[in-house]
């Protein structure tokens, strides 16, 4: 998608402003947001953190509004990829210092359904592991075409969706005793990352811990 946007931009097919502001793209690369937008990204405090069944403990980059929903919508659903490596860069410096304070033995992400792959070309949260240089080991997979969890309704329906989630048969003696980190870009219940958590707890995991770009 941003291979077919930017030589169509460069041509003034396609407007050039950022779709958030209307400002002067300065970097086409990404070809959707400007610097000033993208700088605007910050982490939020205080955060109004709830206890999440099975998580040791977790940490929130920033709220689900303006700019940072914005470009998370784009990557998902405009298909971004280089976008998602921009915002990966953008929380770095917050994502490695949880990191450090925690300490994994493992860092993973929730996998998509195969129906969600084939039509966007990549998991984005692993690309925004990879902006910030985050080594990552998909120790999930997930079964059957379920929407995506945000558009679950209700509890019974997001658990249904929860129990798409599977572990890896080969890694399941690797987690044991293992100290692991779950990234996810947004959280909203909690419902994916108990689950997760709750997989790895029962094959021997020691803890396990999330991060997330935005929280609602």
């Amino acid at each position: 998608m941003d291979l077919l946007k930017l030589p169509l931009r460069l041509l003034g097919i396609v407007e050039e402003g950022c779709i958030n502001c209307g400002g002067t793209l300065d970097n086409l690369s990404q070809g959707y947001f400007c610097s000033p937008c993208l700088d605007s990204i910050k982490p939020f405090h205080p955060y109004e953190y709830k206890r999440i069944p099975y998580l040791f403990s977790y940490r929130v980059f920033g709220l689900y509004q303006g700019v940072l929903r914005e470009v998370i919508r784009v990557i998902k659903f405009e298909n971004s990829k280089t976008l998602a490596y921009e915002l990966g860069r953008r929380i770095a410096p917050y994502l490695w210092e949880y990191i450090e304070e925690i300490g994994p033995d493992v860092i993973t992400y929730p996998p998509l359904n195969i129906r969600r792959f084939w039509s966007r070309g990549f998991n984005h949260v692993k690309a925004i592991l990879q902006g910030a240089q985050v080594p990552a080991l998909q120790l999930f997979e997930r079964v059957g075409l379920s929407k995506p969890m945000a558009l679950a309704k209700g509890k019974e329906e997001r658990k249904r969706y929860a129990k798409e989630y599977r572990l890896k048969k080969e890694i399941i003696d690797f987690v044991e005793g293992k100290r692991i980190l779950v990234v996810d870009d947004l959280i909203t219940t909690g419902t994916t990352v108990s689950r997760l958590a709750e997989l790895l707890l029962c094959v021997g995991a020691d803890e396990v811990h999330g991060f997330f770009v935005a929280g609602e």
